[in-house]
């Protein structure tokens, strides 16, 4: 047997017996991705729902607001990207959930880590002055802690939704140009359906309409 295909025996049969984290998912009802600043700055982010919290700081991650629009300065009709991604050692800070804090998130000595994600757009209108503009966003992420040495690691699935605020000043020399100078991710208490429930409910009432037509078919004859 080759090395190559050695190690990917290895690695398949690795993952075959690893015990997966339990995954839970927790409504992000309130909280904040706040950044103000110039190239290569991170943001504080604050979330908040059904009893866990999480307070801290971003790094770089995929995320450089003056670079929204794809180059230093948004124009007139311009579409600006809201993603914003932070995994790992990017998204730093200390978390409760079930009366336990966890300090050193992220950290490459912690027990804990976290994932986050803001997805949405806006387009400049052609009017703009400068000023705000507002958009929605949705939010999805992730906190995995670990409960147990010789157990596997607690997963909590993050969901939320909200408001994206992002102000822009003139850009200098260039009329009809602009460079976002502040941007915040304000969440909303709104429900926001999973991803996995909404396909288990599409799942189940086609499931419901198959089996009205098998009886109709029975009915019939």
């Amino acid at each position: 047997m080759s090395g190559v295909s050695r190690t990917f025996g290895i690695l398949v049969v690795t993952l075959a017996l690893a015990t997966p984290a339990r995954a839970e998912t927790i409504l992000i009802s309130s909280g904040l991705l706040d950044w103000t600043g110039g190239i290569g700055t991170g943001a504080n982010v604050t979330l908040a729902g059904d009893g866990f919290t999480f307070t801290g700081r971003t790094g770089f991650g995929i995320f450089n607001p003056p670079d929204q629009c794809g180059v230093p300065e948004c124009t007139l009709g311009s579409s600006v990207n809201l993603r914003a991604l932070f995994t790992g050692m990017d998204l730093g800070g200390t978390a409760t959930f079930e009366g336990r804090t966890f300090t050193g998130v992220g950290s490459l000595a912690g027990t804990s880590s976290a994932a986050a994600e803001w997805t949405g757009s806006l387009s400049i209108p052609t009017t703009f002055t400068g000023g705000v503009l507002t958009a929605p966003f949705t939010f999805r992420g992730d906190f995995a802690f670990e409960e147990d040495p010789t157990a596997a690691w607690r997963r909590l699935d993050l969901l939320g939704s909200g408001t994206a605020r992002l102000n822009f000043t003139p850009y200098p020399g260039e009329p009809g140009a602009f460079r976002l100078t502040s941007l915040q991710y304000e969440f909303s208490s709104a429900p926001v359906p999973e991803p996995t429930s909404m396909l288990l409910i599409g799942t189940g009432l086609a499931g419901l309409a198959a089996l009205r037509r098998r009886r109709n078919k029975e009915g019939m004859n």
